[in-house]
């Protein structure tokens, strides 16, 4: 079964591709698709015990047709040409929707628990204003620093559905920086340092990064204690400016982001014992 995808370079133009990839669904495998997610929301509120009286599954269905296909604008040029993969190369299964891979990747495109998690908080903001500190983490966070740290804190969160999908998240950020930087690049050092001491960042005051912490911490991690201040403060602005990067390339936002992490990390595990194959991203782009 090999799902749809393609290297983009704007939300918009993903968000034209999943349409094309949805509008060359026969009306049976449509009328599947669209119960499926249906019932991942109805799935998703009973397991977070959200009442019907606070937030129903059509909402939330709603919300995310919203989210995979609200940025589309028809008519551009530039976007038709970012989104003209060739549908003759999926894999598709005329007498069983769930096994023909345009619907398989619909459904993944939705991004999972923690995505779904993220459309919850937009319909709560957008009645209620923005959620207060232990009430709700925002979509957009105001600094790149902040979507990082919630990666971290995900990964070694408690054993729940959402901490499932941060574990799978952190590793497909790690995975992509394992083919851009070298082991022994302070970047990877560093995140080889947070993967085994994720506490480090979660138990900071006010979101800050705890850097004298962490200088004493990678000195004993990877000696002779060379590791200073600037040193750390070096690497963790490279970390932010390639996720910042990366997302400017590839049109995504945090969601977006964290998808991708997660969908790198399910493709590796399912090419294993062989390398990993990124389908949308070229990490030649980055």
């Amino acid at each position: 079964m090999q799902p749809f995808g393609g290297t983009d370079r704007l939300g918009q133009a993903h968000a034209e591709l999943r349409l094309r990839v949805l509008r060359s669904l026969p009306p049976r495998h449509q009328r599947y698709l669209f119960e499926e997610i249906r019932k991942v929301c109805r799935e998703f509120l009973r397991n977070r015990g959200v009442p019907s009286s606070e937030l129903t599954p059509e909402e939330l269905l709603s919300e995310i047709w919203q989210k995979l296909l609200g940025p589309v604008s028809v008519g551009s040029g530039e976007t038709i040409d970012l989104c003209s993969g060739d549908l003759t190369q999926v894999s598709i299964d005329a007498d069983v929707p769930g096994r023909d891979g345009r619907v398989v990747w619909l459904i993944e495109e939705i991004g999972g628990a923690m995505a779904m998690a993220h459309r919850r908080e937009d319909i709560l903001r957008r009645r209620f204003g923005r959620s207060s500190a232990g009430s709700g983490r925002p979509l957009v966070q105001p600094h790149d620093d902040s979507v990082f740290t919630d990666i971290v804190s995900d990964a070694d969160a408690a054993a729940t559905l959402e901490a499932a999908d941060g574990r799978l998240v952190w590793r497909g950020l790690l995975a992509m920086v394992a083919l851009e930087f070298e082991p022994g690049d302070d970047l990877s050092m560093l995140l080889q340092l947070l993967s085994e001491r994720p506490g480090l960042l979660q138990n900071a005051p006010g979101g800050q990064w705890p850097i004298m912490d962490i200088v004493n911490q990678l000195n004993q991690r990877f000696p002779p204690p060379t590791w200073a201040s600037d040193r750390v403060d070096n690497a963790k602005r490279r970390l932010l400016n390639w996720i910042r990067r990366l997302k400017r390339k590839n049109g995504l936002d945090d969601v977006d982001l964290e998808a991708l992490f997660a969908r790198v990390a399910r493709e590796q595990e399912r090419a294993r014992p062989t390398a990993p194959k990124w389908r949308h991203v070229n990490p030649q782009n980055w």
